[in-house]
């Protein structure tokens, strides 16, 4: 949510206490190694939930946009970034999205920058750079990656959105990437986009894609008409003073060629401005629901998939009709009974909303959400300055409950300095580890978590995966204008877990809607497999159950997306378990 907008005496008041606060913090993200080493001996990481940063370690050395901000709203949404196993060798590699330079710079100069980085994962807790080589070296305004199965043979294929539209590029299996954007049919898109999901809506076997329209935007006229105001080019960060761009959806034909078929299904969304959306099925049927997280103007969007390739727009129904910005979406079944239940972040003076679904795990006619944040510790965590982009649901300490990570930023500049006059910076902010207690009670244990979040900075997107394959749960994070972070989980005396990794024969390759059950003798576990869940990222596709003190899995179920199950009778605890969809003949 992005907006320099009319504010009334209190909010201005408020916004200044911001300000003030926020000059007493190092407001550029590329702080010195002097500056996280002091920060580093002063901070205890002695809580139940730990990580240290490990990106300088592992080799890993990207820093987005590094530059100068022209106060345009293009340049502000921040970007994702993406874990996959792109070269299938058994660990997560980590793909990073670059806004490539200053939103005036000439597109010519902008593609002599940095662009994106996938970086390969070495197996031993490094990663080597290998961007060229695999053909991933974009310099671009770009936003959004999503690492999905495009043409359903194995290999996981990437998808990149960016200001005029979206790049695809298609996996060759060899270590390289071939640029299939037009051949797909992507090249016809000339759109503002922001972030992106992709689900099996018609269960055909293959994915789908949804596109999120942002605003319109028009970069000539910000570059030739925008007055001096107080000395300096107004800030155009406000999506109130522009049209909304409509989303876009497009069904695969198998191959990874796609058609537009956005009205056709009724997901146009035409008025959203919307940030990030998500495939995930909310009432059970099987067939995969679409939610869309909308900025400022327009209520989130929850359309409930018909079964026969139509949407029905049901949100006043669902209860999720809400107008506060959404940036960040994530899913999980947080109370354990079998429902996928939705956790949207906010702008500021906009609290977070976590929405547990009312249909449980039983089949429902209709979708239905309630707001359970009030109830549940959230609103006393987050301040009225706090603006939340990344986020997911994830077990850290493997206690068998789903915690939360946030990834904070401003998106209001800090003007009380001189500094706002040749290169404006954004207020940082702390992010936030909260911790659930067992009660669906969320616990701010941020202050003993590590030194990061003891950091006042600006982060945009962010990523969950066991990059160490050592059973706890790590995150990148991207930080505007600032160094990409890797976050390893560094939790003592955690609990049991199991990781499950699905091949779908059926079913698309990766059992992306799927839904995987594991019983144990202390609970039951509910995970749907689903892509972006968080904010212009995708985390991995390996499901992670953090199982407390079970000492042994009674069964693990796969539910396909074509309805077929497999069931595995006590697979081993702490390990990797791949679950193949067996087709009865």
């Amino acid at each position: 949510m992005l907006r320099n907008k009319l504010l009334t005496t209190s909010s201005l008041v408020i916004i200044g206490l911001i300000s003030i606060i926020a000059c007493n913090s190092e407001p550029d993200n590329v702080a010195n190694d002097d500056d996280d080493s002091h920060v580093a001996e002063q901070v205890k990481a002695d809580g139940p939930i730990t990580f240290t940063e490990a990106q300088d370690a592992a080799g890993i050395d990207f820093i987005h946009l590094n530059d100068r901000r022209d106060s345009l709203i293009p340049e502000d949404v921040g970007s994702g970034c993406g874990w996959a196993d792109y070269d299938n060798d058994g660990d997560e590699d980590l793909f990073l999205i670059n806004f490539a330079g200053p939103f005036l710079m000439e597109p010519e100069d902008v593609a002599k920058r940095d662009g994106n980085k996938l970086y390969r994962n070495n197996g031993d807790g490094s990663f080597t750079d290998v961007t060229n080589e695999a053909g991933l070296s974009d310099s671009d305004w770009n936003y959004a990656c999503l690492w999905w199965d495009a043409n359903n043979d194995g290999w996981l294929d990437v998808t990149v959105t960016h200001y005029g539209g979206a790049k695809h590029y298609q996996n060759n299996g060899d270590g390289t990437f071939l640029d299939q954007t037009d051949a797909s049919g992507l090249g016809e898109i000339d759109s503002f986009l922001l972030g992106l999901t992709a689900g099996d809506y018609d269960k055909d076997g293959d994915l789908d894609v949804y596109l999120c329209g942002y605003v319109e935007f028009d970069r000539v006229r910000a570059r030739d008409e925008r007055p001096l105001v107080a000395g300096r080019p107004a800030v155009w960060t406000n999506p109130v003073s522009y049209d909304a761009l409509p989303n876009i959806l497009l069904n695969n034909d198998g191959n990874g060629v796609f058609t537009d078929v956005t009205e056709a299904a009724g997901v146009t969304n035409p008025t959203g401005k919307s940030m990030q959306a998500i495939f995930c099925d909310f009432n059970n049927d099987s067939y995969p629901d679409l939610y869309v997280g909308n900025d400022v103007g327009t209520a989130d969007a929850m359309f409930k998939n018909n079964g026969d390739g139509t949407f029905e727009d049901v949100s006043s129904i669902s209860g999720t009709v809400d107008p506060r910005a959404s940036m960040g979406l994530a899913v999980g079944d947080v109370y354990h009974n079998g429902g996928m239940d939705l956790f949207s972040t906010h702008w500021v003076n906009e609290d977070h909303a976590l929405w547990k679904n009312q249909a449980s795990g039983e089949i429902s006619e209709t979708i239905l959400m309630e707001d359970v944040a009030p109830f549940t510790g959230i609103l006393e965590i987050k301040s009225t300055a706090d603006v939340g982009w990344g986020v997911d649901l994830v077990d850290f300490d493997n206690d068998g409950h789903l915690d939360i990570v946030l990834a904070n930023g401003s998106t209001i500049e800090d003007e009380l300095t001189t500094e706002v006059l040749k290169d404006p910076k954004l207020l940082p902010q702390e992010s936030k580890i909260l911790r659930n207690n067992g009660e669906v009670h969320f616990d701010d244990v941020s202050e003993s978590a590590g030194a990061f979040f003891h950091k006042a900075l600006v982060t945009r997107g962010l990523a969950t995966a066991d990059y160490d394959q050592d059973g706890k749960m790590d995150i990148a994070v991207i930080l505007h204008s600032g160094k990409a972070t890797l976050l390893k989980n560094t939790s003592k005396d955690t609990g049991n877990y199991l990781r499950v990794k699905l091949s779908g024969t059926a079913s698309n390759r990766y059992g992306i809607g799927a839904r995987i059950q594991v019983k144990t003798s202390v609970n039951t576990y509910t995970h749907e497999s689903v892509l972006s869940s968080s904010y212009l990222s995708t985390n991995s596709t390996i499901a992670h159950f953090g199982l407390g003190t079970a000492s042994e899995i009674d069964s693990v179920t796969v539910t396909w997306p074509n309805g077929n199950e497999t069931a595995i009778e006590s697979p081993e605890i702490n390990s990797l378990l791949t679950v193949k969809e067996i087709v009865s003949e």
